[in-house]
């Protein structure tokens, strides 16, 4: 059976698909040196262009990189994937009511939030958008029972990944086939049809 790891920092097992996927972090805002629009896209042409997906990228009210930064940075790479017609990573942490703003002017391509964490009702609200979701391994913390719940009750369309966790992807295949209550072949169908459509096949 084979799975799909939406979105990892590290080395995946043999058989497991990973997109290849390039963009600058939030945290990173500020750090790029680009002045202008033109800059930062000739300054990352070729790894943009290798890229199947554009990021991760977003926006982040926690971390300590300027907000405006974040903003343009975020951007950019949003022209980007529309100009290069990907779908893209999204970091985003308590910014949502911003993400679905920028969301207005980027229509075209779907964009999925990473490592979800929050309630069913803003997964309907970015799925409305065009935003999906993408659940880790949050799916296997006993304190965040929580998680497992939203993804329950979910009816949208959705991706799972490891992120940076040491956790492997069939552990959190495993997690969300019992959340869901189905066999985890099935899952595996699902997240196949899922991962196929972002790319609009």
């Amino acid at each position: 059976m084979e799975y799909i790891d939406f979105h990892t920092h590290r080395k995946t097992a043999e058989g497991v698909i990973t997109p290849r996927s390039f963009g600058i972090h939030p945290w990173r805002a500020g750090e790029e040196g680009a002045t202008t629009f033109e800059t930062f896209r000739e300054a990352y042409a070729k790894q943009f262009e290798e890229a199947e997906i554009i990021g991760e990228c977003g926006l982040d009210k926690v971390c300590t990189c300027d907000w405006q930064a974040q903003l343009r940075l975020f951007e950019w790479q949003t022209r980007i994937a529309d100009e290069l017609k990907k779908p893209m990573v999204i970091h985003c942490v308590r910014a949502f009511n911003e993400l679905l703003e920028l969301r207005k002017r980027h229509k075209d391509r779907i964009w999925v939030v990473h490592g979800y964490t929050g309630n069913v009702q803003l997964a309907g609200q970015l799925f409305r958008a065009g935003i999906w979701v993408s659940y880790g391994a949050a799916l296997l913390n006993p304190k965040r029972q929580n998680v497992r719940n939203y993804l329950k009750d979910t009816t949208y369309p959705f991706m799972l990944e490891t992120d940076d966790s040491e956790t492997g992807i069939e552990a959190v295949y495993r997690a969300a086939a019992e959340t869901l209550g189905v066999d985890i072949e099935k899952l595996s169908d699902t997240i196949k049809q899922n991962y196929k459509a972002l790319f609009g096949q």
